[in-house]
């Protein structure tokens, strides 16, 4: 708890400060610092206590507030960055400020309304072809994950993608954890996924702590997925091993390699599903896996990509380590600020193909 706190602290005040740093370049534009750092400290506030108020109050109107809310703090991150670039700029080239601050803000707001609509988008279909001599047949998998669904326009969103998939005629979905989120309520939207024609495989992720483990647990339950909580199931040939949220319960790597020691099966297909992209070298090299992992966001607006890669060594899409794959998904929705910059939502499907070469 004290760690989390921390993280807050340095988030908030790293936020706070990013509102002064857009202060400042405004008050260069027209008007005093004082005007522009309380007009811009007054919106960061307010941003940050709809962080908490929606907690306690939810629906109608004040849903689009939060939305707004939301939209603001993945503006402030773009717009510093863009202000950040006008100013290193502007040390080699001695453009007219005024001119720079017209480009900066146009900039700015298309790429806002640009990360905007690539929320609403389908997101897009990423196919791979894995060989394996453990199959007798061809399978067809489908993974998402981190679709995060807070609000009711989000449910909408994610009816489109099990219709998508519901298209691709998959074998199994596996859903990869962080689908539900603080403000999420069960709707008919969502209720579709409990008519799909296949089965859904399900992980925890950190976000599905953050709602309410037993919330989500009974969620997953109405919807009739076949939770993996540091367990496996079979599908035919394969055998997919699902562990809870590494991060979340403090699971060492000794613990991982435990777990799978007690689900793996030899001759197999094995699929580890972990929410968090962690541990793969080391499982990798006793084990032949495919892991699928999400969480990352693939940096979801950027620069958060550059923060991403600093903390998760695995950050986005496919790597190797001997026999074995860790695919690591984009994700299929977003989280926070419902905007993507730089990074795309996907849907992975996962070809099995039956090889009796090897």
């Amino acid at each position: 708890m004290k760690k989390f706190f921390f993280i807050f602290f340095i988030i908030s005040a790293f936020y706070i400060y990013l509102h002064y740093f857009i202060s400042s370049f405004f008050s260069k534009f027209a008007y005093t610092k004082i005007f522009w750092n309380r007009f811009f400290l007054t919106l960061c506030l307010i941003s940050i206590l709809t962080l908490f108020l929606r907690r306690f109050l939810n629906g109608g109107l004040l849903e689009y507030l939060y939305i707004l809310a939301f939209v603001w703090m993945g503006y402030v991150i773009i717009f510093s960055f863009l202000i950040l670039l006008a100013k290193i700029l502007t040390l080699f080239y001695p453009f007219e400020f005024k001119k720079v601050f017209i480009i900066t803000c146009a900039l700015s707001v298309f790429i806002l309304f640009k990360s905007f609509y690539n929320i609403f988008k389908t997101p897009k279909v990423k196919e791979i072809n894995i060989y394996s001599p453990y199959v007798s047949r061809n399978y067809k998998l489908v993974f998402i994950s981190d679709i995060h669904l807070d609000f009711s326009f989000k449910n909408k969103l994610f009816s489109t993608i099990t219709k998508k998939i519901e298209e691709i005629s998959p074998d199994a979905l596996i859903i990869g954890g962080d689908l539900f989120d603080p403000g999420f309520k069960l709707d008919e939207y969502v209720y579709r996924i409990k008519k799909v024609k296949f089965p859904v495989f399900f992980v925890f992720g950190n976000h599905e702590y953050y709602y309410g483990i037993y919330k989500s647990m009974e969620i997953t339950h109405q919807l009739g997925f076949k939770v993996l909580d540091n367990s496996a199931m079979s599908l035919g040939d394969i055998n997919i091993i699902g562990l809870c949220d590494i991060k979340t319960k403090y699971m060492e790597v000794e613990t991982v390699k435990n777990i799978i020691s007690k689900n793996y099966k030899k001759n197999a297909f094995n699929i580890l599903v972990s929410h968090q992209p962690l541990y793969f070298k080391e499982v990798s090299e006793i084990y032949d896996i495919l892991m699928l992992s999400g969480h990352t966001h693939c940096g979801q607006i950027f620069p958060f990509h550059l923060f991403t890669r600093i903390f998760y060594n695995y950050f986005c899409g496919e790597y190797k380590n001997k026999n074995s794959i860790l695919f690591v998904s984009s994700g299929a929705g977003s989280w926070g600020p419902p905007l993507r910059f730089l990074s795309t939502a996907e849907i992975l499907v996962i070809n099995i193909v039956s090889d009796e070469r090897n």
